[in-house]
């Protein structure tokens, strides 16, 4: 037989086979999803798991499992709802015999209402703090962030804790010329040093 003849069909094959990214090794998986699971920072969390849906060799197991744990933990911590409700959606569309499948739809419903209220509750008046949880619950955090700056007042604990782990709130090792994140009333333990991580004397 004259193997000259599948040449070309082998060697097509080869590069096929080439351009297509092994699956993640399901121990490596495991692993990061054990760690991602147990970060309390959703900020930090959010971010790496961004990261890691951005994979090309995830199986859609592994990419479905992925989805649901970032939007439960938004969901859990309020934060960035829309995009709660899109991982929900691709969950079920990945793995519609999931016995999960189900539990999405009743999510994105529920999630579908947080949205809807938080919007209204953005067309009204609010104080400072209840609107950037809001922001923060609609996916805008950078917009929460540049409000508090340039309103002068102070973040509470929690929304300070997710500014830093968010990269918005450093700690002040620049020296005095950095905009601190607390400008009045009693200080903070939480805040005594800390600056906003944009500021132009820092960079």
């Amino acid at each position: 037989m004259d193997f000259r003849v599948f040449l070309p069909f082998l060697c097509a094959v080869a590069v096929a086979c080439e351009t297509v990214p092994a699956s993640m090794d399901q121990m490596l998986f495991d692993t990061e999803v054990s760690r991602l699971s147990e970060n309390p920072s959703i900020a930090a969390s959010d971010r790496e798991l961004g990261i890691l849906l951005a994979r090309q060799d995830l199986t859609d197991v592994q990419r479905a499992d992925l989805l649901w744990m970032r939007a439960e933990k938004r969901l859990d911590a309020r934060f960035d709802l829309p995009g709660a409700l899109r991982d929900f959606e691709t969950f079920g569309q990945l793995q519609p015999e999931d016995s999960r499948a189900a539990m999405a739809t009743r999510r994105m419903i529920f999630v579908a209402e947080e949205i809807e209220s938080a919007q209204r509750r953005l067309a009204r008046l609010q104080n400072h703090s209840d609107w950037f949880d809001d922001k923060v619950l609609m996916g805008e955090v950078a917009a929460g962030a540049a409000r508090y700056r340039g309103s002068g007042l102070t973040p509470n604990e929690a929304q300070v804790y997710l500014l830093r782990e968010g990269g918005f709130i450093c700690d002040a090792a620049d020296g005095p010329e950095a905009s601190p994140v607390h400008q009045y009333g009693d200080m903070r333990d939480d805040v005594s040093e800390a600056v906003w991580c944009d500021d132009p004397s820092l960079s």
